[in-house]
């Protein structure tokens, strides 16, 4: 009896062991199970739609540049004899900025005067002697050919000479001096560097739509990164006649340098042309890092209940940034921005904005 009653306990024990145990899996694969399931969320950020005050005002990005821009190089062959100028130094126009060793030139120059002086004495007396009927006629001619030679010949080695003097063609700045003292030269050699900053000059480039809101002459207004709290104004001073292979067009914006020349060469530039803000409007916009594919076929990721959906949408124009949405999106709807590379249509999401 008393053994009936031990197997019965332990049968009852092993029952609620195995009750408990199966309990115990049931709910930590149902932990698990959740927890698969949220490792499968893919971390997104988002941005809600809605309205923003834009300019239809165009703006381009360049940078400045000298007026002018001038290399420099040799147009002899010798040593650098002495260089008249530092970097950093401001010069005029026809300013000495180096000379080249001229001693070989000069004693050629030397030796073609030589040679001139004879040659006149030489008609001279050929002349005399054709009087008389010493010398016919084409001998006369012949010393005097002799002497044209010599004649370009000193004229050949005297620009050789103003070549050996190498002189500034603007006013401006040297920027760089790419030889020093003794160096040795060859024509062609690059000596210095030369940058117009008293005025200068931006590039930017501006598409056929945007084409009439440009007049020459117009004034512009214009942002630097190195001095984010001024503007400087500029007049549009030139805009080509033809497009390049973009459909673009390049204009030439003027700018006078002020305050002691501060700005420089190689800034970067934002040009408005239209400072005045005249046509701002209500728009409702996205960041155009939130566009699926290409302006030409765009699509967003909409979320909803931790879930996306991609909706194909109508665009209108990049404003800084910002595309404006012309159909397919609400105001107050959420769109992904980042992490899109992971979705595809359905996908759940972890939005993880800041």
């Amino acid at each position: 009896m008393k053994t009936k009653n031990i197997i019965f306990i332990v049968v009852i024990a092993l029952v609620g062991l195995t009750a408990y145990t199966l309990f115990n899996n049931k709910k930590e694969m149902a932990e698990l199970a959740s927890t698969v399931h949220e490792e499968f969320a893919i971390p997104v950020q988002t941005t809600i739609v809605g309205n923003k005050t834009i300019s239809n005002g165009l703006t381009a990005t360049g940078e400045f540049a000298g007026w002018e821009e001038v290399t420099l190089v040799a147009e002899s062959q010798g040593s650098i004899q002495y260089l008249k100028v530092e970097e950093g130094q401001k010069i005029r126009k026809g300013q000495v900025i180096a000379k080249v060793d001229a001693v070989s030139l000069s004693s050629q120059l030397s030796g073609a005067q030589s040679a001139y002086s004879k040659a006149e004495k030489d008609v001279e007396r050929y002349q005399r002697l054709l009087e008389v009927g010493a010398v016919s006629q084409s001998a006369l001619e012949d010393v005097r050919i002799q002497r044209e030679n010599a004649k370009a010949n000193i004229a050949q080695i005297t620009q050789q000479l103003s070549f050996t003097v190498i002189k500034s063609p603007i006013n401006g700045v040297v920027n760089k001096l790419l030889v020093e003292e003794t160096s040795f030269v060859m024509p062609g050699n690059q000596i210095a560097e030369i940058v117009q900053v008293d005025r200068l000059k931006i590039i930017v480039n501006v598409a056929e739509d945007n084409l009439s809101k440009i007049k020459e002459n117009q004034a512009v207004s214009i942002k630097t990164d190195v001095y984010p709290l001024e503007t400087f104004t500029g007049k549009v001073s030139n805009i080509s006649v033809k497009a390049d292979a973009s459909r673009k067009f390049q204009v030439t914006i003027e700018v006078e340098n002020t305050k002691e020349n501060q700005l420089r060469a190689g800034l970067f530039a934002e040009v408005n042309f239209d400072a005045l803000k005249t046509n701002e409007s209500e728009a409702m916009v996205i960041p155009r890092e939130a566009i699926v594919g290409s302006l030409q076929n765009p699509a967003v990721y909409i979320v909803k209940d931790s879930t996306v959906t991609l909706q194909k949408i109508k665009v209108g124009a990049v404003i800084n940034g910002d595309v404006i949405i012309l159909e397919g999106l609400q105001n107050g709807e959420n769109v992904v921005t980042k992490g899109i590379i992971n979705l595809t249509n359905g996908t759940k999401v972890k939005i993880t904005n800041n």
